[in-house]
């Protein structure tokens, strides 16, 4: 989904927000209900909720990004800034995808455990994969989000001249 521009300015330094809030929020999450396997009955429908945002937010971020890239392709002062921050980018979906899909299963074996009808999966395996994707993915996920942010930023604040 392309989104070139919002309240007539480019949409991609504003979108870009909420996958910076959401995808360390549902990392946090994801992370307490796999380590904490007492708090995934009152928090696996919220997490799996905030993976599905952040995974949307991502993608959101990511067509806004190629539309910013195309307006500003011949006007940065450093295309390779503006090239490595593209293509940090693209890795960031799935990180986030990954996030979205460990807190689906979790989602879906919590649901499934309520309603008396729970997955024949062994348990003491079940949690260990749960503790060790979630914590794998979360890390990814975050890891990402403040790697592409840096090089965002060195990308624009690079085109700004500060020596006054």
């Amino acid at each position: 989904m392309e989104l070139n521009s919002l309240f007539g300015l480019p949409a991609h330094p504003i979108l870009v927000h909420a996958a910076v809030v959401l995808v360390p929020l549902a990392a946090i999450g994801l992370v307490l209900i796999a380590l904490v396997p007492k708090l995934r009955p009152k928090y696996a429908t919220l997490v799996a909720i905030f993976a599905t945002l952040s995974a949307g937010s991502v993608g959101v971020a990511q067509g806004s990004g190629e539309s910013l890239q195309e307006a500003v392709r011949n006007s940065v002062k450093d295309p390779a800034l503006l090239r490595t921050h593209t293509q940090m980018g693209e890795d960031l979906l799935p990180w986030a995808a990954g996030m979205f899909v460990v807190a689906a299963f979790i989602f879906v074996v919590e649901f499934m455990r309520r309603r008396d009808k729970p997955l024949k999966l062994p348990v003491q395996a079940t949690n260990i994969a749960i503790m060790v994707l979630s914590v794998v993915v979360a890390a990814g996920s975050v890891y990402m989000v403040i790697k592409i942010g840096h090089s965002g930023a060195k990308s624009t604040w690079n085109a700004v001249n500060t020596d006054g």
